[in-house]
C-alpha cells in the first residue's frame, strides 16, 4: 500500500479504511465528536475454556473480537470500561468449563442518526484458543487475510465477509440491547480559560515511525511529520525555529524541532515536534525529553501506530504532570477509543485530590475507527488552529470537523467542562511571564505587582527547545526568598518543572527567584496567574 493510505495499525491494508466522507455539519447532540455517538450495548454472553478461574480476563479476550466486528459498522468499544455482572462457571466436562455473564460495554458508534436498537455479536466461543480459531477462520473472515496473525486476528475479525462461514461449534451469538449513553455530553468546549491563564499555548506532538528504522519519506510515519513541520511553517510564518535553520522536509536530521512565536498581544505559542521509531522503542533519550516537556503542555499528541494499543499503553505509562493542570491529549491512532485504559486517569488522581475520576483537568481525545498517516498532519493543525484563537473559541465538534471524518474522532473527559463562548473566569490580574538562564548557583529574581486577594499560580517550566539543567523556584510573598527550602516550589520532575500556589488573604507583592541547582545551564520560563 502506497504511502498516502498507509493506516495506523500493525497490518499494512485494511480494505475501506481510507475512504473521506464529506464532513458533516456539527449536531446539538449527546457526545462531543462531530461523527460519533456514544451507545450503551447490554448483552448475555459465554465462553467455553479450560480454566474455571479468572472470568474476567477471559471475558475481554473474548470481546477483543468485537474490534473488528464493530469496525465493520464504523465503531469501537471501550473495552476498559467493560462492566461485568451475574457470572458463573460451570464444569462441563472434557477438561472444560462454560462461563455465563452479563455484560455492558460503552461503544463509540459513527452515526448520528439511523442508531441502532440491537446488535448481534458473532464471537469465538473458546477464548482460550485463538491459535486453533485464527487458523480456522483467518483467512476467509477478515479484511485483510495476508496479515493475519494468532496475535491480531480480532482486529482483522470480519464475520460478515463474503466468504466467512463460520461453525456454530466455534462460536457463541449474542443479541446485545443498544440504548444510547447517559454520559453524552452536549456541544462542549475545551476549556480554553485554563489552557491561555498563563498567556501561553504550549503543544508536544509526537510522530512514530511507519517502520522502525525508517530513513526516508518513502516511510509514511516520516512524511507526516515533515507535512506537519510545513504545515506549522506556513502557519506561523513569523516564528522562530530550534535548529534555526529547518531543511524542508527534516525527516531523521532532525527529529526534535521547536517554533517558538509571541503574538502582538503578547501571547505565545511553542510547538514541539519529536520523530520517534515507537514509544516503546525511543530509548531514555526520548522518555527524558518527554518527561521534561509533559508537565507544561497544554496540548500533547501522538501520532502514529496504535501498535495494537502497545503503544498508547507505553505512552500513558511516561510523563510528569503538574496538579491542576488542564492537559489535552490526543492518541491518533488506529481504534485508541478501544486501547484508552484508566492508567493516565489515575496518575492525575493522585496529583488532585478534587478529582477522583482523574478527568476534570484533562480531555481526551481518541479515534474510534482506523486512522491513516496521510491525515496526521491534518487532524493535529486542527486542534492547534483551533485552540491558538481563544478569541475566537470552538466547540469540540467544530474543531472535528477537520479531522477526517473516516476516523471518526471523539473527545471523553469533558462532561466536566464549564467554558462557553461567552464565560468570564472572573480573574483580574493580567499574569507575569518571564523567561531566563542560570547556571549553578546563579539566581535571577522578579517582583509583581501588588496584587489583590486572592488565588495565583506560580510555575516554571524548562525552555521547550532546550530542556537541560535544573532551575528551582522560589516564591514569597512580602520580601525575596532566601535560599532554603522553606519557599522553594514543589518540584515535579529532576528538572525546572515547578510549581507553588498561593492564596493572598490581603493585598501584597509576591516575590520570585530561580536558582541554578545543577551543572547544566538552564532555560526557562517563569509564568503566573490568578485562579480567582
Amino acid at each position: 500500500m502506497g504511502r498516502t493510505l498507509a493506516p495506523l495499525c500493525l497490518s499494512l491494508a485494511l480494505a475501506g479504511c481510507g475512504a473521506t466522507a464529506e464532513a458533516p455539519v456539527e449536531y446539538e447532540q449527546p457526545f462531543t465528536s462531530a461523527v460519533a455517538t456514544l451507545l450503551n450495548f447490554e448483552f448475555d454472553g459465554q465462553l467455553t475454556a479450560a480454566s474455571g478461574t479468572n472470568v474476567k480476563g477471559l471475558v475481554r479476550a473474548q470481546l477483543l473480537y468485537t474490534v473488528g466486528s464493530l469496525n465493520d459498522h464504523s465503531g469501537v468499544a471501550r473495552l476498559e470500561r467493560l462492566a461485568l455482572s451475574n457470572t458463573s462457571s460451570t464444569y462441563i466436562g472434557g477438561g472444560l468449563y462454560r462461563h455465563k455473564y452479563h455484560a455492558k460495554l460503552p461503544v463509540a458508534w459513527g452515526s448520528k442518526t439511523n442508531l441502532p436498537s440491537s446488535f448481534t455479536f458473532t464471537l469465538p466461543l473458546r477464548a482460550d484458543a485463538a491459535s486453533t480459531f485464527t487458523s480456522r477462520y483467518g483467512q476467509s473472515c477478515s479484511d485483510a487475510p495476508a496479515d493475519v496473525t494468532v496475535g491480531n486476528f480480532w482486529y482483522h475479525y470480519r464475520p460478515t465477509e463474503s466468504g466467512c462461514s463460520l461453525s456454530a461449534a466455534d462460536v457463541a451469538t449474542m443479541s446485545a440491547t443498544v440504548t444510547t449513553s447517559t454520559e453524552n455530553a452536549v456541544a462542549k468546549y475545551p476549556e480554553y480559560h485554563k489552557i491561555w491563564e498563563d498567556g501561553a499555548l504550549d503543544v508536544l506532538a509526537i510522530f512514530g515511525k511507519y517502520a522502525v528504522g525508517g530513513r526516508d519519506e518513502s516511510d509514511a510515519g516520516i512524511a507526516a511529520y515533515d507535512e506537519f513541520v510545513s504545515a506549522v511553517r506556513a502557519q506561523f510564518p513569523n516564528a522562530t525555529t530550534t535548529p534555526a535553520t529547518l531543511p524542508p522536509g527534516p525527516g531523521v536530521a532532525a527529529t526534535d524541532v521547536t517554533f517558538q512565536l509571541t503574538q502582538p498581544n503578547g501571547d505565545r505559542i511553542s510547538i514541539t515536534a519529536l520523530l520517534v521509531d515507537s514509544v516503546p522503542s525511543a530509548g531514555a533519550g526520548f522518555i527524558k525529553r518527554y518527561g521534561e516537556l509533559s508537565a507544561g503542555a497544554d496540548l500533547i499528541m501522538y501520532n502514529g501506530h496504535a501498535g495494537l494499543g502497545a503503544n498508547v499503553r507505553a505512552l500513558a505509562q511516561l510523563g510528569h504532570f503538574f496538579p491542576a493542570k488542564y492537559q489535552i491529549m490526543f492518541m491518533d491512532g488506529c481504534d485508541t477509543f478501544a486501547y484508552y485504559d484508566e492508567t493516565i486517569p489515575k496518575t492525575r488522581a493522585l496529583l488532585n485530590p478534587d478529582d477522583p475520576t482523574g478527568t476534570r483537568y484533562l480531555d481526551m481525545v481518541t479515534n474510534a475507527m482506523p486512522a491513516y498517516f496521510v491525515s496526521l498532519s491534518d487532524s493535529t493543525m486542527a486542534l492547534i488552529r483551533g485552540l491558538s484563537a481563544p478569541t475566537q473559541p470552538k466547540s469540540w465538534g467544530a474543531i472535528f470537523q477537520n479531522v477526517d471524518p473516516s476516523q471518526v474522532a471523539v473527545v471523553t473527559g469533558e462532561e466536566d467542562n464549564v467554558f462557553t463562548s461567552s464565560y468570564d473566569p472572573g480573574a483580574t490580574w493580567n499574569g507575569f511571564a518571564a523567561k531566563g538562564q542560570v547556571g549553578y548557583k546563579q539566581t535571577l529574581s522578579w517582583t509583581t505587582e501588588t496584587l489583590a486577594a486572592g488565588t495565583y499560580v506560580f510555575a516554571s517550566t524548562p525552555e521547550t527547545s532546550n530542556s537541560s539543567g535544573d532551575a528551582d523556584l522560589r516564591v514569597r510573598v512580602g520580601a525575596p526568598p532566601t535560599l532554603t527550602a522553606t519557599y522553594k516550589c514543589k518540584s515535579y520532575v529532576a528538572n525546572s518543572n515547578e510549581l507553588c500556589k498561593l492564596t493572598l488573604t490581603a493585598p501584597a507583592q509576591v516575590y520570585l527567584s530561580v536558582t541554578g541547582d545543577s551543572q547544566a545551564v538552564a532555560r526557562f520560563n517563569v509564568d503566573a496567574w490568578q485562579l480567582h
